[in-house]
């Protein structure tokens, strides 16, 4: 009778990529909790924030794999952050802060709004989707609590990680690439502005 079983140590060797990639989300969620929380400490706004990474995260992953942002993951991470900066308005008993933060949304999902409908109905491009501008409420929505220039501050990271990613895709690739994930370095732009310079 022939044994097919491997050694315990070959198995376990074998696994530790399978279990890193299974649990990588997790892990980069876990560091970017971590990251927040030193950053942040236990200010109000920081269930908010923790509620866009956890959002973020799935978004920015799925997006850079299959080119779409789900509508529900988008409305669940917006539901999420509009209740943390609730929470932080009424812990601060001030709601300047979140009318600036609604102010932001709109303002962040308008101008892709307008972005999208020229380039796909008039300029016959499409140089985002309209999971961008569902994105652009909940990236609004947390850059604007700290104040309107956030907003911009976000999106022009935001716009310049999507150049590198762009630059470095035409140099590898060797050819002009024209379809790109916008959603990964927009929230990526979103956090780093809320992290290092809110």
């Amino acid at each position: 009778m022939n044994s097919s079983f491997e050694p315990i140590s070959t198995v376990a060797v074998m696994t530790i990529p399978a279990l890193l990639h299974k649990h990588s989300l997790n892990i980069a969620t876990a560091l970017l909790f971590a990251l927040a929380f030193w950053r942040l400490g236990l200010s109000p706004e920081l269930p908010a924030v923790f509620a866009f990474i956890f959002g973020g995260v799935l978004l920015a992953v799925i997006d850079w794999k299959v080119h779409r942002l789900p509508t529900r993951i988008i409305y669940f991470t917006l539901a999420g952050v509009a209740a943390g900066l609730v929470f932080a308005s009424l812990v601060e008993w001030d709601v300047v802060p979140l009318a600036t933060a609604v102010l932001g949304a709109l303002l962040f999902t308008n101008a892709f709004f307008l972005i999208w409908l020229f380039t796909t109905k008039y300029a016959g491009m499409m140089m985002l989707g309209y999971g961008d501008v569902r994105l652009a409420a909940v990236l609004g929505l947390l850059l604007g609590w700290y104040g309107l220039p956030f907003v911009l501050y976000g999106a022009l990271a935001g716009h310049l990680l999507a150049l590198g990613i762009a630059v470095a895709t035409c140099i590898r690739k060797r050819q002009f690439h024209m379809t790109y994930s916008f959603g990964p370095p927009l929230i990526a732009g979103t956090l780093a502005v809320v992290l290092f310079a809110a």
